[in-house]
């Protein structure tokens, strides 16, 4: 594979393969987020982006661009990345690519991976973990091979691998971005804000006018807004006809019950008409490089507050003209803020992959489970605390674990999931004599089947041993960073 000048380029090459017009799209995709005054929809649903792969090429290219000469710290997460898919290319492209029985087919991984993205842009980061897996048996030479479960009908895993005469599947989940509760916790924010402009004329109460507003309870709703639809479309309509009446009478704050659950609504601010803004030569300068406003002044600054709307907590929509040489007005712009108790189900996560992969391949004996977790909620897990069990009082993180070994004793999986390896991504700053070392490296942690006849692979157990431990890294004092890093 030839050498190019950056990360995203590299990608962009390997793509190219599979769908030559993958580069026009991409460049498509970037004009429209650099333009420093996009023409924008008030609903917010609708601008979700299920593309993961443009938004990482373009961060990593904007990042690189600017931190050539600067510190390595200034270097983005989603640069990392990029530089971690290019280095996995380079130790798969000589990998044989085999079917779920071990045969070898007369694929490479253009045909496996590339295939796999372009068709399907929203699976990059499940493509990406499997890619990593792979990669860490590849390096130490161990005899494993990425899968094509579509050469033959039925089921296939990710990583075929072979050891001590013996057959292993390898399953790779990642739990990165796609957590249904984590993306249903904003979905459920912006039904509420879009039923604002959908259901209630708001656009012709509004104008030109901006505003934010806050939802609150002190109530967790999470499993009854999931699993209840009735519920979820009875708060849904109810506390966006309340923000509605708010905005409209230009009140400050009500209180509305709904099916037994509390809210709190609030007008936070409201201004009126258009506000103007002065930027500095640099900050304009940045504005048309970096076309996010958010990034460079407080859009919202005319309201008092200072959102993260890009949190899945809250969103908004920002309108923005140029009006003269350095001088913008913002108009037509909300902030909605969205503060409920939502529980996040992290063992649940684990429990319902290695339960649907043991359901998945239900005569493999052998199974191996790669599990990717955001490292926030790593950090999270390790100092929040539960009961267990034995009603002693444990880390969520060591209560995970212990689900996952009772997991093992089930009698419809005993002897089958040889070992869960638990994975997460940590930036590491080290500080050494003279010198600044910021890395981005992945992290394990393998719970093995005790209960297991035959012994795991030697060599498996060496791999796993070789690699950052998830315990030693989160315990390491001052050398974490959290930032970036997907809370």
């Amino acid at each position: 594979m030839a050498e190019m000048d950056t990360p995203h380029e590299m990608i962009l090459s390997f793509l190219e393969q599979k769908d030559p017009e993958i580069r026009k799209k991409y460049n498509e995709y970037k004009k429209e987020q650099l333009d420093p005054f996009p023409e924008v929809s008030r609903t917010s649903l609708d601008k979700q982006q299920n593309n993961a792969l443009f938004p990482l090429l373009l961060k990593a290219e904007i990042s690189l661009h600017h931190a050539s000469d600067r510190r390595p710290n200034a270097i983005s997460s989603e640069a990392y990345n990029a530089m971690g898919f290019c280095f996995f290319l380079q130790i798969l492209e000589d990998v044989d690519i085999v079917d779920p029985t071990g045969k070898t087919l007369s694929k490479n991984i253009v045909d496996l991976y590339g295939a796999d993205i372009v068709n399907d842009f929203e699976s990059f980061w499940d493509v990406y973990f499997e890619m990593e897996v792979a990669h860490k048996f590849a390096l130490e030479e161990l005899d494993a091979n990425p899968i094509d479960e579509s050469a033959i009908s039925g089921s296939g895993s990710d990583v075929f691998y072979r050891a001590e005469d013996r057959d292993f599947w390898v399953e790779c989940k990642n739990k990165r971005e796609t957590t249904s509760y984590g993306w249903e916790l904003e979905k459920f924010g912006r039904e509420i804000a879009d039923s604002l402009w959908l259901d209630y004329d708001l656009e012709d109460d509004v104008g030109e006018d901006s505003f934010a507003v806050r939802v609150s309870s002190r109530d967790e709703i999470s499993e009854k807004v999931i699993e209840n639809s009735s519920f979820r479309e009875q708060v849904i309509q109810g506390v966006a006809g309340e923000l509605a009446e708010l905005i409209k009478q230009r009140d400050s704050k009500t209180e509305v019950e709904i099916a037994d659950a509390n809210f709190e609504v609030e007008l936070i601010n409201y201004y009126h008409g258009r506000h103007s803004a002065t930027l500095s030569e640099e900050q304009m300068e940045a504005v048309k490089k970096r076309a996010n406003l958010a990034k460079v002044i407080n859009p919202y600054r005319h309201l008092g507050i200072n959102p993260d709307i890009l949190d899945t907590d809250g969103h908004g929509t920002v309108y923005a003209e140029k009006a003269d040489d350095n001088e913008i007005e913002i108009f037509s712009s909300y902030a909605f803020l969205l503060d409920i108790p939502w529980e996040n189900p992290y063992d649940s996560w684990i429990f319902s992959t290695i339960d649907g992969v043991t359901d998945q391949f239900p005569d493999y004996p052998d199974i191996i489970i790669f599990v990717k977790i955001p490292p926030g909620f790593v950090y999270q897990m390790m100092r929040e605390k539960t009961v267990n069990h034995r009603d002693e009082e444990v880390s969520k993180w060591e209560r995970l674990k212990e689900k996952i070994i009772g997991i093992y004793a089930d009698p419809d999986r005993k002897n089958r999931v040889k070992a869960v390896v638990l994975m997460t991504d940590v930036v590491i700053d080290e500080v050494t004599e003279g010198s600044r070392n910021v890395m981005l490296q992945s992290a394990v942690e393998a719970i093995y089947n005790e209960n297991v006849e035959e012994q795991i692979p030697a060599e498996f157990v060496d791999l796993i041993e070789g690699e950052n431990q998830i315990q030693e890294v989160f315990s390491r004092p001052g050398q974490l960073s959290l930032k970036d890093q997907h809370l």
